[in-house]
């Protein structure tokens, strides 16, 4: 029973001599460790955080080469036949101005022709279709890193708890 006694004996005197046992770390290590584990927690987040945007942005780059090639081969057909259509248009304008101009003044018959094909190229300008929808910003935001932003966040939360 002494042994006992003088084994807590020694061990409270242990303790009021400013020692700790050797299980605890002192207060400077633990705050050093935080410090470079936060410092590297940022820095793997910052590094997440711009992979998940280099990658967004590389997607919104594709998406957008793929809409100017699809929009490119749009415009050459859409002015090739313009084109081919002017040609034949101003063939029929002519000869309809000439097959009225039998029955009234040439002028006269070229300003109603005029007016019809001005009114039909109005009609035809406001039916145009608007251009396709393009990506938004917001798909640019990193989301894998913004979700892991917030894990963290809640796991120190919790700590701090």
């Amino acid at each position: 029973m002494s042994g006992l006694s003088e084994a807590a004996a020694s061990s409270t005197a242990g303790s009021t001599n400013g020692e700790r046992p050797s299980d605890e770390r002192p207060i400077g290590e633990i705050v050093r460790d935080l410090w470079l584990n936060t410092e590297t927690l940022i820095r793997q987040e910052m590094q997440l955080g711009l992979a998940d945007a280099e990658q967004r942005v590389q997607t919104f780059k594709s998406q957008i080469d793929e809409e100017v090639d699809a929009l490119k081969r749009e415009l050459i057909l859409k002015a090739i036949g313009g084109a081919v259509a002017l040609i034949g248009l101003s063939v029929l304008v002519a000869s309809l101005v000439l097959v009225l101009a039998e029955v009234m003044p040439a002028w006269l018959s070229a300003l109603i022709v005029g007016l019809v094909i001005v009114g039909g190229s109005t009609a035809l300008l406001l039916r145009s279709k608007p251009p396709s929808n393009l990506p938004e910003v917001r798909e640019l935001v990193p989301q894998r890193a913004v979700q892991s932003v917030k894990e963290d966040v809640r796991t120190v939360q919790e700590a701090i708890k």
